[in-house]
């Protein structure tokens, strides 16, 4: 949700991916706030962009200490630690907006015993990697796709066994594999696009489609122009993937995963959160029923998280 960590104020109606106004306008009831744990760097004479996960440990706590500081400020946002909290917002709290931490890579924990203190302040998403490789699994820009490690499987068991989602987006194929193989609970690939129509090491393919089908997981499509169409992105090229997987694999895997404020771009007639419902109104001239309509918005990513976490 923020990678840049500037005050804000998400009162105002402005020119950025969403804030309180285009939320209520959408209808949101949940969100996952990612703990981008990395410092965006520039190196000169070049201009060289890079991430660095030097200082993770520090990253990660400074953006979950965000997150709180947000939820302090703006009270419609109520962090989620368990189960009730998601049927709260979603069926007894008015304008409340649960917000849901999630780790996008687990470069801040040195071993998996100290997931416990992420698990503590919050975390309740645990993605292995980023795009770049750790000791506990390959990354989807990975030059040698090891998989999951040892290590990787001990922190996915305790994760698990906390109640935390594990997420696979940005892991490599055999790191994503390695996880389905091993996990009885629904995982999710946050956010994601198909290599049946960008050939991208960032997408997925049919294979990893049909084992999330047989773990009971969702797939979050996303709308990063650079992994599905570049410039010439638009909504109706969500659309042809959300439609791809519902006629090959089923409605009940597919979630929405914008990765709004995690990307510079996004498709035309998507620009923010405030324009979902053109989404889901296209949906429904394509034959969607509106049923659903609303597994894809809520229910199935809804039910992953129920399945999980601890009530």
């Amino acid at each position: 949700m923020l990678r840049e960590r500037k005050p804000v104020d998400f009162r105002k109606n402005a020119e950025r991916h969403a804030d309180i106004p285009k939320y209520l306008r959408s209808n949101t009831k949940a969100i996952v706030g990612a703990v981008f744990p990395a410092k965006h760097l520039v190196e000169e004479p070049f201009s060289k962009h890079y991430y660095s996960f030097k200082n993770s440990f520090d990253e990660a706590l400074n953006h979950i200490l965000t997150y709180y500081k947000l939820s302090e400020k703006y009270k419609m946002f109520r962090i989620v630690e368990k189960g009730k909290d998601l049927v709260d917002v979603f069926e007894r709290l008015k304008r409340k907006i649960g917000l849901i931490i999630g780790l996008e890579g687990a470069y801040p924990i040195r071993e998996p015993d100290e997931f416990e203190i992420f698990y503590k302040l919050g975390v309740r998403v645990l993605g292995l990697t980023w795009n770049v490789d750790n000791q506990y699994a390959a990354s989807c820009m990975t030059s040698k796709d090891y998989g999951l490690t040892s290590l990787g499987e001990k922190l996915v068991e305790k994760a698990l066994d906390r109640g935390v989602v594990i997420d696979l987006a940005h892991a490599s194929r055999n790191t994503m594999r390695d996880v389905l193989s091993i996990s009885e609970k629904p995982i999710i690939i946050s956010h994601v696009a198909l290599r049946k129509f960008n050939d991208s090491p960032r997408n997925i393919d049919d294979e990893i489609i049909e084992l999330v089908k047989r773990n009971r997981g969702v797939l979050g499509v996303f709308f990063v122009p650079e992994f599905i169409r570049k410039e010439e992105t638009s909504l109706k090229d969500i659309v042809e993937q959300i439609l791809y997987i519902k006629e090959n694999f089923g409605i009940d895997i597919i979630a929405i995963g914008s990765d709004f404020f995690g990307t510079d771009k996004l498709p035309k007639g998507l620009e923010n959160i405030g324009k979902i419902n053109d989404l889901a109104n296209v949906l429904l001239e394509k034959g969607i029923t509106r049923d659903e309509v609303e597994k894809i918005f809520y229910k199935n990513a809804l039910r992953v998280f129920m399945e999980n976490m601890k009530a």
